[in-house]
């Protein structure tokens, strides 16, 4: 009962969310928080009845759409890249070319571990996978927070609320992921208990910096952000340059 209460509370938690960001026409602003959300809010709403209603499918069902969860939290962080360096077109675009491999490369590595293992296990392969793109999400977000904490931009309420909440959501995920993976089943009771009850929390976090939209204020230090990347790309194409140089001399009889 405890269980059931805590899932219920999270459902109507995540349904006053995406209600008011309709009734507030700020969606947009955040879409892929908001489509995140809607993902796993359906997933929450699947996953009741077939727990209740069909235990034994339940594991299958649980690990298969956990799956989907991870990637949409990729998209989540994504836009928090976005919309953080959207003032700073030149890192933005580095950030663009450089953010999608880490997430590959994550997934590529467990699936082409699955793929050569003689014991291929569905639930543990996801459970590696989700650790992996968890990691790979924490490490992009405590990045992007010293970035702006160097620079002393100011991040705004709405997405200093997504950044926190999503940031202590990933350390439960992959502290529970890590346990479960070391531990096994002996652990799980636990962990269904520690992450529910975390996520209650992050969730309460975003309905506190969320319940209305708020401008991200502009920084009188935002334009030092921006040419540092341009001397950085400066230099960079100058000793590519000189590189070129030295390599034809040498090939040059």
């Amino acid at each position: 009962m405890f269980s059931t209460a805590l899932w219920l509370l999270a459902i109507a938690l995540e349904t006053a969310l995406l209600v008011q960001a309709v009734r507030g026409k700020f969606l947009k602003h955040y879409s892929f928080f908001y489509l995140y959300l809607g993902i796993v809010l359906t997933r929450d709403l699947s996953l009741l009845p077939i727990y209740y209603i069909w235990p034994k499918a339940y594991g299958y069902a649980y690990w298969s759409t956990e799956f989907f969860s991870a990637l949409a939290g990729c998209g989540l962080v994504w836009e928090v890249y976005k919309v953080a360096l959207a003032p700073y077109p030149g890192a933005a675009r580095m950030a663009r070319h450089v953010l999608p491999f880490p997430f590959v490369f994550a997934i590529t590595r467990v699936f082409v571990k699955a793929w050569n293992s003689p014991n291929w296990i569905p639930g543990r392969t996801t459970l590696e996978t989700e650790r992996d793109l968890r990691i790979v999400q924490a490490t992009l977000l405590i990045g992007l927070v010293a970035l702006f904490a160097y620079y002393a931009i100011p991040l705004g309420k709405n997405l200093k609320g997504i950044i926190y909440g999503y940031g202590l959501f990933l350390a439960t995920m992959v502290v529970n992921l890590s346990f479960r993976d070391y531990l096994g089943e002996s652990f799980h009771r636990w962990a269904q208990y520690i992450q529910a009850v975390s996520y209650l929390f992050v969730l309460t976090v975003w309905c506190s910096a969320l319940w209305t939209y708020s401008q991200i204020p502009e920084s009188e230090f935002a334009p030092r952000l921006e040419v540092d990347y341009q001397s950085l790309l400066r230099t960079t194409r100058e000793k590519l340059i000189s590189a070129q140089a030295h390599l034809l001399k040498g090939i040059r009889p």
